[in-house]
């Protein structure tokens, strides 16, 4: 990946998708966080990296490591 990182919590949401495409349709590059058992329908075939937990998950400050900014 190069350019500008986000991390979006919430990804599979309607805000967070709608985000999700104005952040990758703006050059973003994203990484979006998603409870294991969502339903990510609306991120299906979307450039992005989608990282398996919740808020409280152990991973969570690993996983936004090297972004730009988090939303």
């Amino acid at each position: 990946m190069s350019g500008r990182t986000a991390f979006v919590t919430g990804g599979t949401g309607f805000v967070g998708a709608n985000l999700i495409r104005t952040l990758l349709a703006d050059g973003w590059n994203v990484r979006a966080l998603a409870r294991p058992n969502s339903d990510r329908g609306n991120l299906e075939g979307l450039p992005l990296e989608i990282v398996d937990g919740d808020l409280f998950a152990a991973h969570l400050s690993d996983a936004m490591q090297g972004s730009d900014a988090v939303f």
